[in-house]
C-alpha cells in the first residue's frame, strides 16, 4: 500500500486510489510525479465550475480578510449569508420557499428535512424511492438504498420508512393501502434524478401526482436537489424544472464549488412553527463557504453557463449513442448515466472501463447497485476540446472491448 494512504481507513470507498493529486486547475488535476487527468468526477458534483475558478478563489480570499465564521445560533446571520440567501431565494421565483437552514453536507440537510417533516405534520412515517441515494449518516442512510455496501450491519436504522418499488402509481399507493397510511406518513422524498442510483429521471407526471397525493393528505414533499439541483441537469433546480414545488428541499455539493454548505429550505410557516432551540449546528452558513457559494451561484447564473450545460450533455449522449455496447444514455444536462448491454451478467464491465479510462487519463464515476454503470458529472463550465479527450480516449476502449465480446 502506498505511503500516503496507510493511515487512512480501507473501509472508505477509493476508486482511483492509485492517483495522489497535488493540484488541480478547471477539469483537470495533476500528481506529484508530473501526470495529468481529465476529472469528469468533478468531486462527486461538488465541483460544478471546476477546480480553482479564479472568481471563486477571489470572493473565498476577499472573505478570508472579514471573517471566517460567525456560528448562526450564537447570530443567526452575517452579511455574506445574507447575501448568499437572497440570491438562493432568487433562484425559485414565484414559490413560497422562502426560509433557508444552513448545514454543511447533504446528509445534514437530509436529517434535518426529515424532522423538520415529522414535527410539523405530527406523524411519523417517511415513504422514499427505492433506488434513491440521500446521505451517510443514520437517518440518512435509513432512506437510502442505491446500495447495500453502505447500510448492512447496521440495523436497526431508523424506523418507520418504507420505499415505493417503482416510479409509478400503483406502487406508491400499494404503500398506502398496504404498509403506511397517508395518516401515519409524514412526507415522500425524492431525488428527481437519482445519482448514485445510476442517474435515473423520476417522470415529470410521477412527480406532479406525489405532490398532488401530499397535498391532499398533509404530507410533505422532501426533493433532494443535493446532486441533481444546482443547475446540474441544466436548470436550477430539477424537481422545479418539471413544475414542481416541493414543501421542502435540500441542496449541496455543487452551490458552493466544493466548499462543504448545504441546506434545507421550506417555507416561514413552517420553518418558524418548529419550536425554539429546533434546529443547531457548528458550521452552518460558514463564512468562507457561504462567500464560495455565493461567487458559485454568480457563474452559475451566466446564460452562457447553462447553455454549455445543455449542450455539451447533449453532445456527449449523441456522440456515443450508437456505440455498439451500450445499451443506454440516461443524459440529464451534464449528469450522464452509461449502461452497458452485459451490465446483467457482467456488472464488473463497468469498472473494467473505468480503470482503463483511468489508465489513459481519464477520471469518471461508477453508479448502480452493483457500480454496473458509467457515471460523469464534468464541470459545468467543461469546453468541448475537454469532451474530445474523453470521447476520443472511450471510444478506441468501447472499440476494443466490442471486438472482444463479439466473438
Amino acid at each position: 500500500m502506498a505511503n500516503y494512504i496507510k493511515n487512512i481507513p480501507k473501509s472508505i470507498s477509493k476508486l482511483h486510489s492509485s492517483i495522489y493529486p497535488v493540484y488541480a486547475k478547471g477539469s483537470y488535476i495533476y500528481t506529484g510525479d508530473h501526470n495529468k487527468y481529465l476529472d469528469l468526477t468533478s468531486g462527486i458534483g461538488a465541483l460544478s465550475t471546476g477546480h480553482n475558478h479564479p472568481y471563486i478563489k477571489n470572493a473565498v480570499s476577499a472573505q478570508l480578510d472579514k471573517y471566517v465564521h460567525i456560528p448562526q445560533q450564537v447570530f443567526q446571520s452575517h452579511p455574506i449569508q445574507t447575501e448568499l440567501t437572497n440570491k438562493i431565494l432568487e433562484t425559485v421565483p414565484g414559490t413560497d420557499l422562502d426560509s433557508i437552514f444552513y448545514v454543511s453536507s447533504g446528509s445534514e440537510a437530509t436529517d434535518n428535512a426529515i424532522k423538520i417533516a415529522r414535527k410539523y405534520t405530527g406523524k411519523s412515517n417517511i415513504i422514499a424511492m427505492n433506488g434513491g441515494f440521500h446521505g451517510r449518516t443514520i437517518a440518512a442512510l435509513s432512506v437510502t438504498s442505491s446500495n447495500l455496501n453502505c447500510r448492512k450491519g447496521l440495523t436497526p436504522l431508523m424506523s418507520n420508512v418504507f420505499f415505493c418499488d417503482e416510479f409509478a402509481h400503483e406502487s406508491l399507493h400499494k404503500l398506502f393501502e398496504y404498509q403506511t397510511s397517508p395518516d401515519d406518513t409524514a412526507a415522500i422524498l425524492l431525488e428527481s434524478v437519482q445519482g448514485e442510483g445510476g442517474i435515473k429521471s423520476i417522470e415529470k407526471g410521477f412527480v406532479q401526482h406525489i405532490k398532488e397525493v401530499c397535498e391532499y393528505n398533509n404530507i410533505m414533499l422532501i426533493a433532494d436537489e443535493v446532486q441533481c439541483g444546482s443547475m446540474r441537469t441544466g436548470v436550477w433546480w430539477d424537481i422545479i424544472g418539471k413544475d414542481v414545488v416541493p414543501d421542502i428541499m435540500t441542496f449541496g455539493k455543487g452551490i458552493a464549488s466544493g466548499y462543504p454548505l448545504a441546506g434545507v429550505i421550506s417555507k416561514s410557516e413552517i420553518m418558524d412553527n418548529l419550536g425554539k432551540g429546533y434546529f443547531g449546528g457548528t458550521y452552518g452558513g460558514n463564512g468562507i463557504c457561504s462567500a464560495a457559494a455565493s461567487a458559485t451561484i454568480d457563474i452559475l447564473n451566466n446564460p452562457e453557463i447553462v447553455d454549455n450545460v445543455v449542450v455539451m450533455g447533449k453532445y456527449i449522449k449523441t456522440s456515443l449513442e450508437n456505440e455498439p455496447i451500450i445499451k443506454e444514455i440516461r443524459q440529464h444536462g451534464l449528469m450522464i448515466g452509461i449502461e452497458f448491454l452485459f451490465n446483467d451478467y457482467n456488472p464488473a464491465l463497468a469498472l473494467k472501463l473505468v480503470t482503463r479510462l483511468r489508465d489513459k487519463g481519464v477520471l469518471v464515476l461508477v453508479a448502480g447497485n452493483k457500480s454496473q454503470y458509467i457515471r460523469l458529472l464534468p464541470p459545468l463550465n467543461i469546453d468541448q476540446e475537454d469532451i474530445d479527450v474523453f470521447l476520443h480516449t472511450f471510444k478506441k476502449i468501447l472499440a476494443q472491448e466490442s471486438g472482444i465480446f463479439c466473438r
